[in-house]
């Protein structure tokens, strides 16, 4: 009887192992997490090995910087780990505003110096002017070797309306200022205006979270002052928020024309759509962009060009067409991972391949909605292309080797001569073109290098200049004094003026 008893339990164990194992096998997402977790358990094993048996002590935080890097390092150049710190500045960025005192500040001979005060902000409430230097923040030091940009925004940024004791010093006299942290505006457009007769002008340099709040803005604004014609500048524009992006190319392609669509292996295709609600649907449009004009900016760039809105101008976009979906991880940091890519109207990937020189050998043929020939192999490529002037090799070793004395030297001269230069810069840089060139060629000791740069005389000026002018004039300003002597600027204004 218990042989009997014996056979019947084995049977029966038998038999609800194979229903068990039967049972999972049906169902291979829970298959695939026992294979999973033994992959885990296998990394798990490793960890503790490395940790407990290395020639030296690893702190556990290490080895999982290390563990985290392996991981990401080996997918595409935009998945990415982001800490609790950077993710903070991160969405300061994108936000379209922050809470700080309201300053534009560089830091030479480590010391802060305020390059620029923002219009009502705390700062120019408080009387700081461009030129000060901040030496203490609430009675703390605020010079030395450790400053750099990270430290200054810690102590600067914070929380709306906390009190900020600043002590700057001005010329040869120490001023306290007590100052409350306002909301200080992170515009995406840095400069609208009537560049000449009906033409309008626009240089948008990111794609933020008010970015279509100000561009409808600019837009009516130029429609206003007779615009019927617009440039609109994309270069070194990387990018930002998508819909921002789709809002903003709806604003020029008539309804229900395709904007752009994304495609991944676990997300579904999503395709965007115009509307018939814009405020640009018609009028002469040029699209500035250039290498560093990327992401969001190739997707308004491509809609453009394959919709034959608009003539596209420059050089070959940067080719980033991965879209990015930001994770919250435990440790308030976060996971960006790139979940599937961006392609055009006319089907072009506009994704570059990661780790070849990207080349317009190869390149595939796509047609725009009026049957002309627009090529990709990653990147939006102009319909009119532009190379920008390079300077010599022998220019750009100099400005290399010298870029920080040249940019204090800049910073001196700026606030030395500041009254003067705000009143009327250029008639200062025409009495003063040889008092320039002095703090330039100073540098130099030997006669054969000091021979040479007389050949680059009127190039190394005309950088120098640029260098003093951002010390001094807003952002609007110096876009436009750039604008006037812009190689691209003035092809843009010959086509839109044809």
């Amino acid at each position: 009887m218990k042989d009997k008893s014996k056979s019947f339990d084995f049977y029966k164990r038998s038999f609800w192992i194979v229903s068990i194992v039967f049972f999972l096998s049906l169902f291979p997402t829970v298959r695939n997490k026992f294979k999973t977790s033994d992959k885990l358990n296998h990394i798990e094993e490793l960890y503790e090995l490395v940790l407990q048996n290395y020639q030296n002590s690893l702190p556990e935080d290490s080895l999982i910087f290390f563990l985290r890097g392996g991981l990401l390092e080996n997918l595409d150049p935009f998945t990415q780990y982001i800490s609790k710190e950077e993710l903070k500045r991160i969405n300061e960025d994108f936000s379209g505003d922050f809470y700080g005192i309201g300053v534009q500040f560089t830091i030479i001979r480590d010391t802060v110096m305020v390059v620029k005060v923002i219009k009502d902000g705390p700062s120019e409430k408080a009387n700081i002017i461009p030129g000060d230097r901040i030496i203490s923040v609430n009675s703390e030091n605020f010079t030395g070797p450790e400053m750099n940009n990270s430290v200054v925004m810690k102590k600067l940024r914070g929380k709306r309306g906390q009190k900020v004791k600043i002590s700057i010093l001005r010329k040869d006299n120490i001023l306290e200022k007590i100052l409350y942290r306002g909301e200080i505006p992170l515009k995406s457009i840095e400069s609208n205006y009537m560049i000449k007769d009906d033409i309008g002008y626009i240089k948008l340099e990111k794609f933020s979270s008010t970015t279509y709040y100000e561009f409808k803005n600019a837009i009516r604004d130029l429609k206003r002052m007779g615009a019927k014609k617009l440039i609109l500048d994309l270069r070194n524009n990387g990018g930002g928020y998508l819909q921002q992006a789709v809002d903003v190319t709806n604003e020029f392609l008539e309804d229900n024309l395709e904007i752009v669509s994304t495609k991944g292996d676990f997300r579904k295709k999503k395709t965007y759509f115009s509307s018939n609600k814009g405020l640009f649907k018609k009028g002469e449009l040029v699209v500035l962009i250039n290498e560093n004009s990327a992401s969001a900016s190739e997707i308004l760039a491509g809609a453009i060009q394959d919709h034959d809105r608009g003539i596209i101008l420059g050089e070959k976009s940067f080719g980033k067409g991965l879209v990015g979906e930001q994770i919250n991880l435990r440790d308030g940091g976060a996971l960006r991972i790139t979940v599937a890519k961006y392609f055009t109207p006319s089907g072009r990937c506009i994704q570059k391949p990661y780790n070849s020189s990207d080349t317009l050998m190869d390149v595939k043929e796509y047609r725009t909605k009026e049957g002309r020939i627009v090529y990709s192999e990653g990147g939006i490529t102009p319909d009119i292309l532009i190379l920008e002037d390079t300077i010599s090799d022998f220019e750009s070793k100099f400005w290399g080797r010298n870029y920080n004395t040249l940019y204090e030297k800049a910073f001196d001269f700026a606030d030395k001569y500041r009254t003067n230069l705000l009143k009327d810069y250029q008639s200062f840089f025409r009495r003063n073109n040889e008092n320039i060139w002095t703090e330039i060629i100073s540098l130099v000791d030997d006669v054969e290098t000091k021979r040479k740069m007389n050949n680059y005389k009127k190039n190394f000026q005309t950088l120098f200049k640029d260098m003093i002018l951002n010390q001094i004039l807003s952002s609007e300003d110096i876009i436009y004094h750039y604008n006037k002597d812009d190689e691209y600027i003035n092809k843009a204004l010959e086509i839109i003026s044809k």
